[in-house]
């Protein structure tokens, strides 16, 4: 899905009264989408979520996600979460 799609998909969400948030390898990129909230992870294009076949590392990414739908208080927010991509 393309970042624009995401950023209209997302307003229309929360015009609704739900909290969104989005994962993000190109946080230049989502700058310019009027996201509400995301958060940027160092994974290459296609891996916003993790590396294949590590269920554990996604979910420690699913979860930091999740708490900054909560933390982030300002929209247009876009937090950098620590994980970096280890594949060689």
């Amino acid at each position: 899905m393309c970042h624009q799609s995401v950023g209209l998909l997302q307003g229309a969400i929360e015009r609704q009264g739900i909290p969104t948030i989005s994962v993000t390898v190109r946080p230049e990129i989502t700058a310019h989408a009027n996201v509400s909230r995301a958060c940027y992870v160092r994974f290459p294009t296609g891996n916003p979520m993790g590396e294949p076949h590590k269920p554990d590392q996604q979910r420690m990414i699913l979860e930091a996600v999740l708490e900054q739908l909560v933390a982030i208080q300002i929209p247009g927010t876009i937090a950098e979460l620590p994980f970096r991509w280890r594949r060689i």
